[in-house]
């Protein structure tokens, strides 16, 4: 089936109403296509589809998954995993010992990142609580059942940690990780378009000593970013907490959405947001 243009906006807008998420330009047609191979396989026009959205929770999610971007591979933008293994587990295991540190990969894709921060956190002899989370479900899964493809990994951007995952690589050239790994990593599904509201209040991870957000801004107006700052800051970073974006996402936090209790640091050629103790 054939998708206009109108048509694909109106279901595009459905999406960012419901989740902020506002589709690159490059990745609309693959929605599209998508769309034309969903309404033929159940046999019904635009229209009674898009109805059919705001009733039935698992077709909406099903569209969540295919609009939503998830590449990534292990430790992606290296400095940043380098600055957590020398200077901030190094200072929690000064200040608290052997007490678990508190780690959230917010927008965690297949789960690179969380193993990443396990596995690094297991080589600096911390122990640690992540929390994995992401809108989509199929990557959560995927997540969940920490098997991963060669294609995690690569060959220049985060090949310095590549010595921790070959103990988990098979024969077959895939990462298979043990219980032990697993069991530091918690996955939840959480929408970061409600981060303000009642019902995902409950489900935000609180006390969180370093949250990992990263290549999520990008999709998401300003308004949104101003809200989710927000929220992390005040109801998820503990004090002296430690926030993390993409470097290429800092330009877009500036001074007119960043909360007061949130400052910038720029050490060495590592950026990232450190919450002000409270006095």
């Amino acid at each position: 089936m054939i998708i206009a243009d109108n048509e694909l906006d109106a279901v595009i807008q459905i999406v960012t109403q419901r989740t902020g998420i506002i589709p690159r330009a490059s990745h609309r047609e693959g929605i599209r296509t998508y769309l034309g191979k969903k309404l033929d396989s159940l046999g019904t026009a635009m229209a009674s589809y898009i109805i059919s959205l705001s009733q039935d929770s698992h077709l909406f999610m099903e569209l969540i998954n295919e609009s939503t971007v998830n590449e990534t591979y292990f430790f992606r933008e290296e400095k940043q995993f380098a600055f957590v293994r020398d200077k901030l587990f190094p200072q929690w295991i000064a200040g608290y010992g052997s007490q678990p540190i508190k780690i959230w990969s917010a927008a965690c894709s297949y789960g690179e990142e969380p193993y990443s921060l396990a596995l690094l956190a297991k080589a600096c002899r911390v122990r640690a609580n992540i929390v994995a989370s992401d809108i989509n479900t199929e990557v959560l899964n995927h997540c969940a059942g920490g098997i991963f493809n060669a294609s995690s990994m690569r060959p220049t951007d985060g090949v310095m940690f590549q010595n921790l995952l070959m103990p988990f690589k098979t024969a077959d050239a895939k990462i298979v990780f043990d219980d032990e790994i697993k069991s530091v990593i918690t996955t939840r599904q959480i929408n970061l378009a409600e981060i303000d509201t009642p019902k995902m209040g409950v489900l935000l991870p609180k006390n969180q000593n370093i949250i990992f957000l990263r290549n999520v801004f990008i999709y998401f107006n300003q308004e949104l970013r101003t809200r989710i700052l927000k929220t992390l800051a005040e109801n998820c970073l503990s004090d002296g907490g430690i926030l993390f974006v993409s470097m290429s996402e800092i330009a877009q936090i500036d001074a007119s959405i960043m909360p007061k209790c949130l400052e910038k640091i720029v050490d060495g050629n590592v950026f990232y947001f450190h919450k002000r103790m409270e006095k």
